[in-house]
């Protein structure tokens, strides 16, 4: 009777587990169905030309429970679209910050991969902008000093013109 009692319970726990492993199943279906369905809007509206709606949709997507293949798309193609066209710095970090991200979540994933490059590039960023603003200043610099050596030529070349039609007519008055 006993025995019949255990089973009887065992039998309604493995019951009850297997509902809750069923539930959970079917709770991330519906997640990765959503997530899905939010890249691929992303997506459409990416080939429409609607980049803030696309970001919109990214972002939600980045937002919610991390899905394998979706997840990982959505923060690379996001931290494409934050890359800012000024090059400004603070959205540089936000794009390195998704990146980081990537490969720290999705070390294996496809993204993550073709996110090396880009995330090598973004990290160097920095300091090439400030050598390149430092180029820029110095080659300032140099056009502002080219400019003002070639006025001070052409002053030397007049006054030169001027001796000599000095001494030409020194010459002329020096002779009887």
């Amino acid at each position: 009777m006993k025995t019949a009692r255990l089973l009887l319970i065992a039998a309604m726990l493995g019951t009850l587990t297997a509902c809750t492993t069923i539930q959970k199943t079917i709770e991330l279906q519906r997640q990765r169905s959503l997530q899905e369905e939010r890249l691929e809007a992303a997506r459409v509206l990416l080939l429409k030309g609607n980049t803030d709606g696309a970001v919109k949709q990214l972002r939600a997507v980045v937002a919610a429970k991390r899905v394998k293949g979706v997840t990982d798309e959505a923060i690379f193609r996001l931290a494409l679209l934050t890359i800012p066209e000024d090059f400004d710095r603070e959205e540089f970090t936000q794009a390195s910050n998704l990146l980081e991200r990537l490969r720290k979540e999705f070390p294996s994933s496809i993204w993550t991969a073709q996110a090396t490059p880009l995330a090598s590039f973004l990290a160097e960023f920095p300091s090439r902008l400030q050598a390149s603003t430092e180029l820029r200043r110095q080659i300032k610099s140099l056009k502002d000093m080219n400019l003002s050596l070639t006025r001070e030529n052409k002053e030397l070349r007049l006054n030169i013109e001027k001796l000599k039609i000095l001494d030409v007519e020194l010459e002329k008055k020096t002779k009887p």
